[in-house]
């Protein structure tokens, strides 16, 4: 056998003549027109019974084969185990032998986890052993992380976090289970343009659900009409377990078995549905219901706009302060309370923004609805969003509060109360009647949200002890500023300044439901900043409208 690269036979050496007859000739046409032709052809992969076997395409791999030559933009909504990345391998595979040397190409397959992306590079490869000597080319390069051609085109697998990968200029990108890359909006930020630059270039994208994140975001847009404003130029392929050879109701049996009967597991991973996390604090059914627009404004800083102020309509701002250094996200939710249902209009959200910088765009966008009525969440950086709008500013809207010893946090508008804070402390109790409020408010279709990145965070908030929190790897900024503000919507001075006793409109809507949910939530408070005490089981505090609670306005 000849002599390859680096002493492997299976591989060429570059400049190395191999012999075409007339037949190969034609072969090689034929491949080269057709990426289905050439998989089913000469494609070959590792079965895990029956070992190394020619790829047997399903329809759907067809169409995804397809799809990748033909269009700029997939992304494609498989079931696990559906062969979606084996799939994707085959285009690759097909896109880098099939180009002159005039036109090199540069593919980055990557993945949330380096060790992921090498090993769908070593399918590649693996696949390129086996095709036949005259259709390969020379090897330039050939390990773990990248493998280069005699032809220029290159592959070069890597994390999303890697920092080498933003080096390069890419004529294709695949993302591997993108609904589980973490930090999404920065990678996009600065690996994408590379991409959406170029008539030519592609971009594809595999997973299984995870949530109402990016890749939900993505699929949604691509499945609008093309004449519909949010419609991405996506186009989309869906494929649940039942679509796929070999896996009919027996089948399905089995895997809910190992699964210990977790349907809603079952649902996503196999069923292809996005939902929430289990133990969300809104439902999962609600939250497929949540209907994501594009802003009508936006910017690099982090602001989101969906609507602009209307004359006479009020609006309050619910902020939540971080550092600024890469970690935490500052966040703020500007609120429509002119009227229920509650409206979403802008949203605001940076990690990387000063607290002093934080309260110039608080108190400008104030401006901007009205006047807002503005509460920060207070902690150390929160309280100097406070002081800043109240001593730098001069802002008068800015809303405070002062304990009321068991009956909590109360919001006040001014210093007419020693000890007074200048924003609302989250402690146990504010949390627990926030989230109960929350809950109630968007269930019940009362407060309107559309933006993707709360919509995301809300499907990733769930259940941890007593309370609920962003999940690992997940944040809940802009939830938590819609907590606050559920919060504030049970105060004595939300119904003064919006003429809206939320809860009695709430209770016209579904009593026994703001019953049900309301009454696990129990703490209250000794009045002492911090402290609470769990309420007696055998005790209903919500069934009076005298209750701290409840608020009697």
């Amino acid at each position: 056998m000849t002599k390859g690269y680096m002493g492997n036979p299976f591989l060429k050496r570059i400049r190395e003549q191999v012999g075409f007859d007339a037949h190969n000739i034609q072969e090689y046409i034929k491949c080269m027109n057709d990426p289905v032709y050439f998989t089913k052809t000469y494609m070959k992969i590792v079965h895990v019974d029956r070992g190394l076997i020619p790829f047997e395409l399903y329809d759907y791999q067809e169409e995804m084969l397809t799809a990748m030559k033909n269009e700029n933009f997939c992304a494609f909504c498989i079931a696990r185990q559906g062969g979606k990345s084996t799939a994707v391998v085959a285009f690759i595979l097909w896109y880098i032998l099939f180009t002159p040397k005039s036109k090199p190409r540069t593919v980055g397959l990557l993945a949330n986890k380096g060790d992921t992306a090498r090993e769908i590079l070593g399918k590649l490869q693996l696949a390129y052993t086996h095709l036949p000597r005259w259709m390969t080319q020379g090897i330039i390069e050939w390990n773990k992380g990248s493998i280069l051609l005699e032809n220029g085109s290159r592959v070069i697998a890597a994390a999303t976090s890697d920092a080498n990968v933003r080096g390069y200029t890419f004529n294709m990108i695949y993302l591997d289970e993108v609904a589980h890359v973490e930090n999404y909006e920065e990678f996009s930020t600065s690996v994408m343009p590379t991409i959406s630059s170029g008539k030519t270039t592609k971009q594809v994208m595999t997973s299984t659900p995870y949530g109402l994140n990016h890749f939900y975001k993505t699929i949604e847009y691509g499945k609008k009409p093309k004449d519909s404003p949010e419609y991405n130029g996506c186009y989309v392929v869906e494929v649940p377990w039942n679509r796929v050879p070999g896996r009919d109701e027996e089948w399905k049996k089995k895997v809910l078995e190992k699964m210990d009967h977790n349907y809603d597991k079952f649902e996503q991973e196999y069923n292809i549905q996005f939902m929430g996390s289990s133990g969300t604090l809104i439902a999962g059914w609600k939250l497929k219901e949540l209907v994501i627009h594009e802003p009508i404004a936006s910017n690099k800083d982090g602001m989101r706009q969906y609507d602009r102020p209307l004359d006479a309509h009020k609006y309050v701002i619910v902020c939540d302060t971080s550092e600024g250094k890469g970690l935490d996200y500052s966040a703020f939710q500007v609120i429509d309370i002119t009227a229920m249902p509650y409206h979403e209009v802008c949203t605001f959200r940076s990690n990387l923004i000063t607290p002093l910088d934080f309260t110039s765009i608080i108190h400008s966008t104030a401006i901007l609805y009205n006047h807002a009525y503005v509460l920060p969440e207070v902690t150390t950086l929160g309280e100097q969003v406070g002081n800043g709008l109240l001593f730098d500013f001069e802002y008068d809207n800015l809303l405070m509060t002062v304990n009321q010893g068991r009956f909590g946090k109360k919001l006040v508008a001014g210093f007419g109360t020693p000890k007074v804070d200048k924003g609302v402390r989250t402690t146990k109790l504010v949390k627990a009647v926030g989230c109960s409020m929350l809950k109630l408010l968007i269930e019940g279709n009362q407060l309107i949200v559309h933006d993707h990145a709360t919509i995301e965070e809300l499907s990733r908030f769930s259940k941890k002890g007593s309370s609920y929190e962003a999940e690992p790897g997940a944040t809940d900024d802009l939830t938590m500023c819609l907590v606050l503000f559920a919060w504030m919507t049970n105060q004595v001075l939300f119904k003064e300044l919006s003429n809206i006793h939320t809860l009695i409109k709430l209770r016209e809507l579904d009593e026994e439901t703001i019953m049900k949910n309301m009454t696990p939530m129990g703490w209250v408070t000794t009045g002492e900043l911090g402290e609470e005490e769990e309420i007696p089981r055998d005790k209903d505090v919500w069934t009076t409208v005298d209750s701290p609670w409840v608020n009697q306005f």
